[in-house]
């Protein structure tokens, strides 16, 4: 049997020679066989490293830390790797090594900022990169993870240095165009903002029909162009009603939406052809539907207010009936800043508590803290309507005198249709509601009701309860 050197002597050949699989096969023979081996498990996390796979590397870099404490590079690598993984606490502590040893090793600040900002303390975070900026001013990255902590504080402008500096070191880098995007398009710099935004494709791509091309926006011929939707629910409300820009170009629409969003779609007296994104037809162009405001060049001018989504038969509110509102107030929890946009039922106590009001549950998908608030008060709401799709949702959303939404589909829904509702905003907004202000030009029938602080749901609940309660004393 080969030993130990004799095998890592191939293994490294095996690497050499970009064999990959053959080079990991016996390296981990060498570490079965010699736990001691640093070799063999620094030759594993470079085989992680290049395949993409960081967090499959944290077991072969723990090795390491025990084989060379105190070294800087693996503890360094151990903080990414842990962070890959989502262990915070880990990465957090790995990081920590590295700056107990060297207190202005730039990587492992940066590291441990996006630890603090993915816990949610973004002034730490902000502090964090600032100083690995600081210690090495050509490091981009740290430039971007600034940039992206002061805009999560609020501080945009601020936020909008940092992102320049780092473009300036590394212009094409992706993820610094993508939240410069957010912010020239939270300010109404669509032309800037447009440009920017695609460079969301390139970290999160989307499967390109086979032997479709991706249509520029030029003038077409009767040729049918695949709209793909992307993001989220309310993403795709917002952005379809760009949808005639193809016919206007002399092509066809073909609009792909999720399964629960069929019906409403198909419900719509539209020039285009909708289709479920879980079976895409052959078509020669198509275009991710969010790069709309880029292929087409859309300016303020082209953004318009009014409603384009309707329901079929859809029924009125009952003049002279109770006043029913409609409630929505979490979204998708996996949606990156859902901590920020999404409140708890307890929130809306205040809200809950006016007067002569007939709720109506719009939530869909309930969190335990909202469940248990639920049954042990089961008459905060009169109506739980069943809302298995978006057309059975728009069906209610028509026959309310009012919607309360946090930043959900339910809101984008209630805009499309021109229905009176309330947005219920965090600090720090997504970018199409703007910096400020309580209209949108989105949604003619929204007003906005903002935090003045990070985390302020207790204002913006009062607020909301006062003005409801002067609605009603209103009109009685």
């Amino acid at each position: 049997m080969a030993d130990s050197q004799s095998l890592f002597a191939e293994a490294e050949a095996a690497w050499r020679n970009g064999d990959r699989v053959r080079a990991r096969s016996l390296a981990e023979r060498v570490a079965a066989a010699d736990s001691t081996h640093a070799g063999a498990f620094m030759l594993l996390t470079n085989l992680c490293f290049a395949a993409g796979d960081v967090a499959g590397a944290a077991p072969y870099l723990e090795c390491l830390s025990r084989l060379m404490p105190g070294d800087v590079m693996v503890l360094g690598n151990l903080g990414r790797a842990h962070l890959a993984a989502g262990d915070l606490a880990k990465a957090a502590g790995a990081f920590e090594g590295v700056l107990g040893l060297e207190p202005a090793n730039a990587r492992a600040l940066d590291g441990l900022g996006i630890v603090r900002h993915r816990e949610g303390v973004y002034a730490p975070a902000a502090e964090l990169h600032r100083r690995a900026a600081e210690a090495d001013p050509g490091f981009a990255a740290a430039w971007c993870n600034l940039g992206i902590a002061l805009t999560d504080l609020g501080r945009f402008a601020d936020g909008a240095a940092a992102l320049d500096r780092a473009l300036s070191i590394d212009p094409e880098d992706a993820r610094t165009r993508f939240n410069r995007a957010i912010l020239d398009l939270m300010a109404g710099d669509f032309a800037a903002g447009w440009r920017h935004y695609e460079a969301r494709l390139s970290f999160q791509p989307l499967q390109a029909p086979p032997g479709a091309a991706m249509w520029g926006g030029g003038p077409l011929n009767g040729e049918p162009v695949l709209l793909m939707p992307e993001q989220g629910f309310g993403d795709l409300i917002q952005f379809a009603r760009f949808a005639s820009h193809v016919a206007a170009r002399g092509g066809r629409p073909v609009l792909a939406v999720p399964g629960p969003m069929r019906a409403l779609f198909e419900a719509q007296n539209w020039d285009a052809e909708i289709i479920d994104a879980g079976a895409l037809p052959d078509v020669p162009w198509w275009c991710p539907l969010m790069s709309l405001g880029a292929v087409l060049g859309l300016g303020a001018a082209d953004i318009s207010g009014t409603p384009y989504l309707t329901v079929p038969e859809a029924a009125a509110p009952v003049s002279g009936g109770p006043f029913r509102i409609g409630l929505a107030w979490a979204g998708n929890p996996t949606h990156r800043r859902d901590r920020a946009r999404s409140l708890r039922l307890a929130d809306l106590l205040p809200v809950l508590g006016v007067p002569d009001v007939r709720f109506v549950n719009l939530q869909v998908g309930l969190r335990e803290v909202d469940a248990d608030l639920l049954a042990a008060r089961s008459g905060l709401f009169a109506e739980r309507p069943a809302l298995p799709d978006f057309l059975a949702t728009a069906s209610v959303l028509a026959g309310l005198d009012l919607v309360i939404s946090a930043d959900t589909a339910v809101l984008h829904l209630a805009g499309a249709m021109g229905r009176p509702a309330w947005g219920l905003l965090p600090f720090v907004p997504d970018w199409r509601w703007g910096n400020a202000g309580e209209t949108t030009p989105w949604y003619d029938s929204l007003r906005l009701y903002r935090q003045d602080t990070a985390g302020d749901w207790a204002g913006v609940a009062a607020r909301v309860a006062a003005d409801l309660g002067r609605v009603r004393t209103s009109e009685t």
